[in-house]
């Protein structure tokens, strides 16, 4: 398998209401780092590129970018894009770094109607997991 990753994703949510999610969160494949795309009668298409760094002697970098096109909504609930980026970094393992692991994350949501109200939403992520005895 090659070094890079390509998505495509389509969700259609029917008119009588939002999608429903007994499991806490949407499981769809539009729901993304801010937004589900899942609101009654909303269509949702993900493009999505991954790419392994590995490769190019950097292990374990992984970056992606996506974008979400939401349609079908009318006023006074706005159609929405969602822009996003992600960069991971696992240190390999056996190192002095072992068991760390790094994260930025980066969207963007563009509203269409009502003002263009924008959300950016930034985040950096550093998780570790502990040696199991």
């Amino acid at each position: 398998m090659g070094p890079a990753t390509f998505t495509l994703g389509y969700t259609d949510t029917a008119s009588g209401s939002s999608m429903r999610n007994p499991w806490s969160s949407y499981p769809g494949y539009s729901s993304v780092q801010v937004q589900d795309f899942n609101r009654a009668k909303e269509s949702a298409a993900i493009l999505k590129a991954a790419y392994d760094f590995s490769r190019h002697g950097v292990e374990g970098l992984t970056g992606y970018a996506l974008w979400v096109h939401g349609s079908g909504l009318s006023a006074p609930v706005f159609n929405e894009d969602e822009y996003g980026f992600d960069l991971q970094w696992r240190p390999p393992k056996g190192g002095d770094l072992r068991g760390l692991s790094f994260r930025m994350r980066y969207a963007r949501v563009n509203q269409r109607g009502g003002g263009d109200p924008a959300i950016n939403d930034f985040r950096f992520i550093v998780n570790y997991d502990f040696p199991r005895p």
